[in-house]
């Protein structure tokens, strides 16, 4: 039997923030609650701008849900804090997001390689959501988680849809 204790969360959606306010939250939550967490789910919009889905947890119950638009610096901030909390955030010079970052490369593909090797388990798992199948896979670091998500045809295939 599993110990482990459900952890109810108030979830609330975030939106019309820039990233200097949403980068600022964050670091306001890791500098005044110790157990601040992120979980994180790469993806791209439309327009091809890199994204993360976020939901920062502080505070034991509170979790706060937005898309942070990237760049690299963004993206090397948020792996700072994954690695070492508070103690790791870095500076950001640049908030802009960078809308040629995924340009000509499989961003998602080379986000995850990037991102494997600082993690402390890797998890793959198959979850089904409305009626759709998608295979997970879950780096797990000292303060939060990054899940890569994708759609696959049926629970029998690997095949990305």
């Amino acid at each position: 039997m599993n110990s482990t204790a459900f952890t109810p969360y108030q979830r609330n959606e975030l939106k019309g923030m820039t990233n200097a306010q949403l980068v600022s939250l964050i670091r306001t939550a890791a500098g005044n609650f110790p157990d601040t967490s992120l979980i994180l789910t790469p993806r791209i919009d439309q327009s091809g701008q890199a994204y993360y889905w976020t939901g920062l947890r502080y505070g034991g119950t509170i979790e706060l849900d937005f898309a942070l638009l990237l760049n690299r610096e963004i993206e090397g901030f948020v792996l700072s804090f994954l690695i070492g909390g508070s103690q790791g955030l870095v500076d950001i010079g640049n908030c802009n997001p960078d809308p040629d970052m995924t340009r000509g490369i499989d961003w998602l593909q080379c986000h995850q390689y990037r991102h494997i090797e600082y993690a402390q388990t890797v998890r793959d798992f198959i979850r089904t959501s409305n009626g759709r199948t998608f295979q997970n896979r879950k780096l797990t670091f000292p303060h939060g988680s990054i899940v890569y998500s994708q759609e696959i045809k049926d629970v029998f295939s690997t095949e990305p849809r």
